[in-house]
């Protein structure tokens, strides 16, 4: 037998992940979960729900005043979830 190099156990997990292709999803999860902290608690409050589809982050919001606000903070927002996911995970954000 030979022997293998060493590798993290970080590294292993994301091969796997990537083999069983749900890194995608995790990525998602991590986008969800990042939501409230990137916009925080008040605009957040505004937020009904947020799922991700084909690359795009759909965000129910109860007010046309925090909709404009979010449209102006888009491109930031789009930057600054792909960083917590630590992948380009989505491309665009559609508020409804």
């Amino acid at each position: 037998m030979r022997k293998r190099e060493a590798q993290a156990l970080s590294e292993i997990l994301g091969d796997s992940l990537k083999n069983l292709q749900i890194d995608g999803k995790i990525n998602e999860t991590r986008v969800k979960a990042a939501w409230p902290e990137m916009v925080g608690p008040i605009l957040a409050s505004h937020t009904q729900s947020t799922y991700v589809s084909r690359k795009i982050l759909y965000v129910r919001i109860d007010t046309p005043i925090i909709r404009n606000e979010l449209q102006l903070m888009r491109q930031s927002l789009l930057e600054r979830l792909n960083k917590a996911a630590g992948a380009e995970t989505i491309k665009d954000i559609v508020f409804r």
